[in-house]
């Protein structure tokens, strides 16, 4: 590796870090963890969003121009973090309830070991070999390499424009609409490597499994959660086999949307029960960037969106938004075509048999049974989930009562739910149903809410809930918040 791929990585681990450090306000436990994962995550956004904004007409030295970018935001970070250290009192650290269960502590030592194991080995596999995914190559990578190796941007267009247009500098692909968002990330890394080295630019992948998990570990201890349990859910997160697959084939953007919307959810939570509207404001952000990421992402950011807004209106105002959203459905459905715009989408079209959507395509409604097996065998019987799905209605049904109890929990299993609902839908009442019979889409589709899901019964299973942060709150007495 070059000197300048390793320092572009520094770059964006400490940028990142920094960025984020300006959205903890309050010292709770994990926030070195909470802060190292999610500052490597969105620290690989910045040097996208960076190398879009200044590196279009020079792609081979991208890095380069996008670094003072990064470094100016990872300035502004820290100087915000700062001056929000000194506004903010210190808080306990919760105790662990299972502090001196030793076992349990040793059962989820090795386990995390073993992840650990696991996570040299994936790297390996990336470092290994070049793209491999064929949807990977022709959605993201195609633009990536194309921008470099010509040295600078040029734009892709339908085939049909490109044919009629008879233009060398354009470009075309069948994935020619995708988000670019990725594609520009790996510019960064192949600037930094100094060619188009497939492995190095592929690595940001590993980067962001361990993201993920260190980001979702220090969130879960920030709301509560113990740590021998946190680290319990670590592993059955970090041990997914579909996620792990997604890096070692690295370059699909679903395990990207996955962890932003995963993000999003533990900041949305964070703000309903401690009132942190820092966190809100992070929680918008993912919902902005999950367009950037893929097509899909924008399902999900309109749902994210529509969730905090719903979680925002005073409880007898939701069942009226309720009542009039349901009533304004069966409108359209006895009306037989509709035309309904949303935000990051565009305009819906829907008739008495089909459904238009921007961001998927045509789709014909119609009952296909077949692709319920598909859907029955992908998640309850392949090995893609472990016993993932198995587990979700016997936690839920278990502590319905903790579920019931926290206003914060039932609006997060009702956004899970509705995600889930969508992708039904998709799978069983359009043609859509062919993914899920040839089992691909409906795996990494469902790739997408699946931390959301880990998170919601994680937090199911926690001790009880922080209180809620209040402008009369009184400074606890001096103590350090343990950072693990």
């Amino acid at each position: 590796m070059s000197p300048g791929y390793l320092i572009a990585w520094c770059i964006v681990a400490l940028t990142g870090a920094a960025a984020m450090a300006a959205f903890s306000r309050r010292a709770l436990p994990g926030q070195i963890a909470l802060v190292a994962g999610q500052g490597l995550v969105f620290g690989m956004l910045l040097a996208a969003a960076a190398t879009a904004i200044s590196a279009r007409a020079d792609t081979a030295h991208a890095w380069t121009h996008a670094w003072p970018w990064l470094a100016a935001i990872g300035i502004a970070g820290l100087l915000v973090a700062a001056w929000l250290s000194r506004r903010t009192p210190r808080v306990h650290a919760p105790a662990d309830e299972l502090v001196e269960n030793y076992p349990a502590t040793l059962v989820a030592t090795i386990a995390l070991a073993s992840l650990i194991w696991r996570g040299s080995l994936l790297v390996g596999e990336v470092l290994l070999r070049p793209t491999f995914p064929w949807d990977a190559w022709d959605a993201w990578a195609v633009k990536a390499k194309a921008w470099f190796l010509l040295g600078h941007y040029a734009p892709f267009v339908a085939p049909a424009d490109w044919i009629a247009r008879n233009d060398i500098t354009l470009y075309t692909g069948p994935a020619w609409a995708y988000p670019s968002g990725l594609s520009w990330l790996q510019v960064w890394f192949a600037s930094a490597a100094g060619d188009w080295i497939e492995p190095l630019v592929n690595l940001p992948w590993a980067a962001l499994w361990l993201g993920l998990l260190l980001g979702h570990y220090g969130q879960w201890r920030a709301l509560g959660l113990a740590r021998t349990r946190a680290l319990v859910f670590v592993y059955v997160l970090g041990s997914l086999p579909l996620l792990e697959t997604h890096v070692a084939l690295a370059g699909y953007a679903d395990l990207w949307v996955g962890t932003v919307f995963g993000f999003g959810i533990l900041a949305w939570l964070r703000w309903q029960e401690q009132g942190d509207r820092a966190q809100l404001v992070l929680a918008l952000i993912c919902a902005s960037i999950l367009p950037l990421l893929k097509l899909e992402g924008s399902v999900w950011s309109i749902s994210l969106v529509m969730a905090i807004a719903f979680g925002a209106l005073p409880t007898r105002w939701r069942w009226r938004a309720a009542a009039l959203a349901a009533a304004l459905a069966i409108l359209i459905v006895l009306v037989g075509q509709s035309y309904v715009l949303f935000a990051a989408i565009g305009w819906v079209k829907s008739g008495s048999r089909v459904v238009d959507i921007p961001v998927i395509g045509t789709l014909a409604l119609a009952w296909h049974g077949t692709a319920a097996l598909g859907i029955a065998h992908s998640l309850f019987v392949q090995a893609n989930w472990h016993v993932l799905w198995w587990l979700v209605l016997p936690i839920v049904i278990w502590r319905w009562r903790a579920l019931r109890a926290s206003d914060a929990l039932s609006l997060c299993a009702l956004l899970l739910g509705l995600c889930f609902s969508l992708l039904m839908f998709l799978f069983l009442f359009t043609d859509a149903a062919e993914w899920a019979e040839s089992f691909t889409a409906i795996n990494r589709l469902v790739m997408h809410i699946v931390p959301g899901v880990v998170t919601l019964l994680a937090l199911l299973l926690r001790g009880p809930v922080l209180p809620s942060e209040s402008p009369d709150r009184t400074p606890a007495p001096a103590r350090l918040p343990d950072p693990a």
